[in-house]
This record gives structure tokens, sequence and C-alpha cells, in this order.
């Protein structure tokens, strides 16, 4: 009797595995909103009509074509499912690749003039500005041992948006910048922090026609000598100062498909010591390849930042970094960076702004 239960549980097993299921696919109507909620996403400032017709999409953007590198990430989340085997994107009528006039049904809606807590931001990080706030953590050697020669090097920061408007042609955003940067003596035994500055801004960021961005900051910086170099050293509470400052900032920047030169200008409005001279210039220019690798998750980047301060007499400090990005579509716009960096002039540590510093190391960020 056993035997004859176990034997009629395995046959009628057998019989329901065997038996043809239904297939239920999901409508057009679920494609077009799981469509849409990623070009909401993606680009929320963006006029959008949307299109579906045997599974390939149509996109209508009302304005300037995009940046190649946000198109290219588009395309690549809504292809990320099978169902979707081509996308069409039309800018102002001008189809960027074949003409059509594709059926119903559509999605349409108006666009979106005021966005509060807007993902990502429209002013493009630095590549190679080292007080630009991200997270990051790298190695520097440095030829010349003015505080150390073997540096761990890290800082905490972000860029979040508040506030996004968005007209025919230009994007406003309001946002807020704060940043910890640290540089640590791993040479020594124990390991002891050299410097700490901290960071915060707030920025008013403008885009015009998608490629030329501009952005007003005020920002609050102060810089402080770590206590284990002070124990380790006690001269030097004789000539540590009380280094804080808030600078009124300029930014600009134009983007040439793969490249983006950028150039600001600061003015120092308080001061402490009071002495120190206002005026400093920067500016520099990112590279992006267009194409990417690695299973098509990895591009090639670069970037060069000179930065000058009339406190040194205007003489420069130059970082370069160079490496790979590692890009997740779903990432909320930040990408992981593996970069070699390079720094010759003087030093951007605030307590040692006056030293010169000639290093190389490797980094590791995540950049928006």
């Amino acid at each position: 009797m056993k035997f004859f239960s176990v034997s009629l549980i395995f046959t009628l097993s057998i019989i329901t595995l065997a038996t043809p299921r239904p297939s239920f696919s999901h409508s057009k109507d679920y494609y077009l909103g799981y469509a849409r909620s990623i070009i909401d996403d993606a680009i929320p400032e963006e006029d959008v009509k949307l299109e579906i017709s045997h599974q390939v999409i149509y996109l209508t953007i009302n304005g300037d074509p995009l940046d190649i590198h946000v198109e290219q990430r588009l395309k690549e989340r809504l292809l990320r499912t099978e169902y979707f085997k081509s996308i069409n994107i039309q800018y102002n009528n001008k189809v960027s690749s074949a003409e059509v006039n594709p059926p119903l049904p559509t999605v349409e809606e108006k666009p979106a003039a005021n966005e509060v807590m807007p993902s990502g931001t429209i002013y493009n990080a630095p590549i190679a500005d080292p007080k630009w706030p991200r997270f990051s953590v790298g190695y520097q050697n440095h030829y010349k041992k003015n505080y150390a020669r073997s540096i761990y090097s890290l800082s905490f920061g972000e860029n979040l948006a508040l506030f996004r408007h968005k007209n025919n042609s230009e994007i406003y955003e309001l946002g807020i910048q704060a940043g910890l940067f640290g540089a640590m003596d791993i040479s020594s035994n124990p390991t002891r922090l050299i410097n700490s500055d901290y960071f915060v801004g707030l920025g008013l960021s403008i885009v015009k026609s998608k490629k030329w961005q501009n952005m007003i900051q005020f920002s609050h910086l102060s810089s402080h000598l770590g206590d284990e170099l002070i124990v380790s050293d006690p001269h030097l509470t004789k000539k540590r100062i009380n280094l804080s400052y808030e600078t009124l900032k300029w930014l600009t920047a134009y983007k040439f498909n793969s490249l983006r030169p950028y150039f600001g200008a600061g003015y120092i409005v308080h001061k402490d010591p009071s002495s120190l001279k206002p005026f400093s210039f920067e500016g520099g220019v990112d590279y992006l390849s267009e194409d990417k690798f690695i299973f098509r998750t990895t591009r090639a980047v670069a970037g060069a930042h000179i930065h000058s301060w009339e406190e040194n007499k205007f003489r420069p400090s130059l970082n370069l970094r160079a490496g790979l990005q590692l890009e997740n579509p779903v990432w909320q716009g930040r990408f992981l960076q593996g970069l070699i960096d390079y720094s010759y002039g003087k030093s951007r540590h605030g307590q040692f702004y006056k030293q010169k510093e000639h290093y190389i190391g490797v980094l590791i960020s995540l950049s928006s």
C-alpha cells in the first residue's frame, strides 16, 4: 500500500510537470509603463513622448539632442529587457536613425517644470580636481618628504540636488556640496592623521542647450592638523594657523562629445587669517571615451586640473588622472573610477598650502 501511494504521487508529479501551462505575456501598456519609469529616472528634466510598435521604442524629445553619453546610457537601460528590439530617438521631428510613423498606443505627458530632490546633478564632477566632493580612497607616493613619503588619501563627499527647474532652453538646479578630505601618513608607526579639510557649499547650477554648464557656488572650508601629527612634533603647534575661509566661486564648462573643458574663478569674501590673498583661478579638461568595452560596462577616462591662488603668487598646482570608469545604468548616475593619480605644485592640503608636493599614486573614486 505504501509503495502504491508513492508510485501514485510520483506519476501525478510527472503528469503535472509535463502538462503545458498557459504563457502570460505582459501587455503593451505594461511595457509603456516600464519604459516611462526608466525615462523619468534617467532624464527627468526632458519633455519626452513615448510610443511602442512591434517591440520598437520611439522617443520624441522636444529640445536639443541629448549628450552622447546620456543617450547611450538611456538606450542601455531600456534594452536590458529582451522585449525591446531597438530604440528610435527623434529630436524636434528630426529622426536620429530611420524616420517612421509609428501607430498608437502612446503615452502623453506634460513636461515636469519643477522637481524636488531630483536624481543626479546637472554640473558634472571634474575628474582630476582633488577638492571636489566625492567618495574616494587612494595611495600617494611622494618624491620628497614634506610631511610624509607614503600617504593614504581619503574623501567622503556628495553633491546633492535639492530643487530643479526646466524651461525650453535652460535647466536651473539648487544643490549642496559637502566633503571631508583627509591625508594619513602610513609610513609612520602608528599611522597618523596629517591633515583634514572640511568643506560645505551651496551651489546654483545652470545648463544651457544641454552642453554649456555653469555653477555659482558659495562655500566654507576649514583645515585642521591631525592630533597624532601634533603629538609627534609639538613644535607644529606654533606653526599651525586657524585656516578658515568662505569663497564665492563661478565655474563654467562646455561639453564637446568626449571632451569637457572648464574654467573657474573664486574670491574669498571672509577669511582667517585676514592676511590671506582672495583671488584664485582654476581650469582643466575631462575626457570620456564614446566607446565602451569589457561587456560594455567600462570606458576610458582622463582629466587635467590646474589651480592657482594669489596667496601663492598664482604658482599653479597640476593634477593629472587617467584610468577606467565602470558604469551601471541603475547606479543613479554614479560611476566607479580606477585612476592613476599624479600631482605637482603647491599642496592642496589646507594647512600645507605653502609647501610644494610631487607625487604619483592610485585612486578609487565613486563620482557623479
